[in-house]
C-alpha cells in the first residue's frame, strides 16, 4: 500500500466535518485526510443510483460518459491510516469499491488519482433522492471551494445530457477575426474578453499556451452544443485524449478571469517543449 496516495472526493468527503464526525466514532485520527487542491474529474458525471441506510437516501456516484464532461471536486493526499478508514467510511468493497481515474487540478495538469465508486450489485435502475442534509453537503463543499453546483442540480434532476463545463478559454486563430475563428462561431452563444494564468508562445502560424507566470488573454466563449464543439476543436487542436503523450494540444479546465468574474472553462494547452525565446511577452496573439 503506498504511503501518501492521491483521492479524489465528490460527495460527502468535501464536508470536513462529517470526516471528523466518522473519525471520531471510529477512534481514528481524521489529520491523515489532507485537501491538496480543487479537481476535476473527467469523463465522468454524478449520479443518484444507490440507497444508503447510514445516509437514509441516495447517496452520490460518479458515472462513466465521454471525455466532454467533467465532475467537480478536491484532490486529498491521503495516508496509509487515514486510507484505512477511508475505506471503511465508503464500505468498500462491498457497498462502494477503488477506481483508479484522472483528475484534472487546479493549475489545469492531469493527475491519476483513486476515487470511490457504487458497486454494480448495488445500483438502482431509477433515481434515489439523496436526503436534504446530504444533498447540502456536497453543494455547499462545491460552493464553498468556487466550483458550480450545476452538475449537482442536473443529478437531482435525474439528467446528463448537459455538460457541466459549457465555456471555451480561446487565445489565437479560434479568436474573432481569426483565420479558424469560422470553424467555432456556429458554437458561440456568447463572448467575452478574458485571460488566464500563463505564458503564450509563438510556435509560426499559431500561438501555444504553457502553464506558468504571468497572464495570457484572449476570449471565453459561452457554448451551445458543448459536446459537438469540443469534438470539432480536438480535432482542429489534435487533441487525442486525456493521458495520451501525442497530442499537439491537451485540453484542460481552467479558471478565466472575466470582468463578471470568475468562469471556469475548457481550453488548450501547448504539449510540445518550447524555449525561452518563443514567449510573447505581453500574452496577446496579433
Amino acid at each position: 500500500m503506498a504511503q501518501n496516495r492521491l483521492y479524489f472526493g465528490y460527495g460527502s468527503n468535501l464536508d470536513w466535518n462529517d470526516w471528523v464526525r466518522h473519525c471520531n466514532e471510529n477512534n481514528a485520527n481524521p489529520d491523515g485526510l489532507k485537501e491538496r487542491e480543487i479537481a476535476w474529474l473527467v469523463g465522468h458525471h454524478l449520479k443518484f443510483h444507490y440507497h444508503s441506510r447510514g445516509r437514509k437516501g441516495g447517496a452520490a456516484d460518479v458515472v462513466p460518459i465521454d471525455e466532454y464532461h467533467a465532475t467537480p471536486g478536491a484532490l486529498f493526499h491521503v495516508d496509509e491510516d487515514a486510507w484505512s478508514t477511508l475505506v471503511a467510511k465508503e464500505g468498500a468493497p462491498w457497498y462502494y469499491e477503488e477506481k483508479n481515474v484522472l483528475v484534472i487540478g487546479s493549475d489545469g495538469h492531469l493527475y491519476e488519482a483513486v476515487t470511490f465508486v457504487v458497486c454494480d450489485d448495488k445500483k438502482k435502475p431509477d433515481f434515489q433522492r439523496p436526503t436534504d442534509v446530504y444533498q447540502d453537503l456536497i453543494h455547499n463543499g462545491l460552493h464553498g471551494r468556487g466550483l458550480p453546483t450545476n452538475g449537482l442540480d442536473m443529478a437531482m434532476q435525474h439528467r446528463f445530457d448537459t455538460p457541466t463545463i459549457n465555456h471555451l478559454f480561446v487565445y489565437g486563430t479560434l479568436m474573432p477575426g481569426q483565420s479558424r475563428y469560422s470553424q467555432l462561431e456556429p458554437y458561440v452563444r456568447s463572448q467575452q474578453q478574458a485571460s488566464v494564468r500563463g505564458k503564450l508562445h509563438h510556435l509560426g502560424g499559431y500561438p501555444g499556451m504553457k502553464f506558468g507566470d504571468g497572464l495570457v488573454h484572449g476570449q471565453v466563449m459561452e457554448l451551445e452544443k458543448v459536446e459537438a464543439c469540443l469534438e470539432r476543436m480536438d480535432s482542429i487542436e489534435g487533441f487525442l485524449g486525456f493521458g495520451r503523450k501525442d497530442s499537439l494540444f491537451d485540453r484542460t479546465i481552467v479558471q478565466v478571469q472575466t470582468e463578471q468574474g470568475i468562469v471556469w472553462a475548457w481550453t488548450y494547452v501547448y504539449a510540445g517543449n518550447v524555449v525561452d525565446d518563443s514567449i510573447i511577452e505581453h500574452g496577446r496573439w496579433c
